[in-house]
């Protein structure tokens, strides 16, 4: 191995690693798709940092998700430690009516969220009068999911139904049918 070689292998390497999330955001916007969403907004204030934002479309509970994927661990500890990335789910569902028995329950859900921490799968509601979102937030390594020389399609798909259901089951009680 020359040493042009070696030089292009750690350049490779160094350029893997810094987008390795930004495979997971196109694999991302391609599973929403396929699962009746479509983008509106996506913002990347940082090189490591990507907010991108959803509207369903005929969703009989969900209106809009937002998912924000902030890479925490880069460089030679990602490969170390692994790609570890936080990404925090905000699912919305709109209500076109309110009555005056969802502000009580609206109180009621705000005062026990007092002190949850929507981490690791749970959940925490807040209500916004018309809008009700549901947030939580996971720590994912994203390298277990897009490999170097594959992505791993079927475990990442997987991995995001099973967040996304849970957001609906949260969600869908507090879902109004009209008639």
């Amino acid at each position: 191995m020359g040493i042009f070689d070696l030089a292009k292998k750690i350049t490779h390497s160094r350029e893997y690693t810094k987008s390795i999330d930004e495979i997971f955001v196109g694999e991302l916007i391609n599973f929403m798709y396929k699962n009746g969403a479509v983008l509106t907004e996506i913002n990347s204030p940082t090189e490591s940092s990507h907010s991108l934002t959803f509207k369903f479309v005929n969703h009989p509970v969900l209106h809009m998700l937002r998912i924000t994927i902030d890479r925490k661990i880069e460089g030679m500890a990602s490969k170390i430690l692994g790609s570890q990335s936080i990404l925090t789910f905000e699912a919305v569902i709109k209500n076109d009516l309110v009555e005056p028995n969802d502000v009580l329950v609206m109180y009621q859900t705000d005062f026990k969220n007092i002190f949850k921490i929507p981490i690791f799968g749970k959940v925490k509601i807040n209500h916004d009068l018309n809008y009700i979102i549901a947030t939580t937030t996971y720590i994912e390594d994203l390298g277990k999911y897009i490999k170097s020389d594959r992505i791993e399609k079927e475990a990442l798909r997987k991995e995001l139904e099973e967040i996304l259901n849970t957001l609906i089951k949260h969600l869908e009680p507090l879902k109004k049918k009209f008639d």
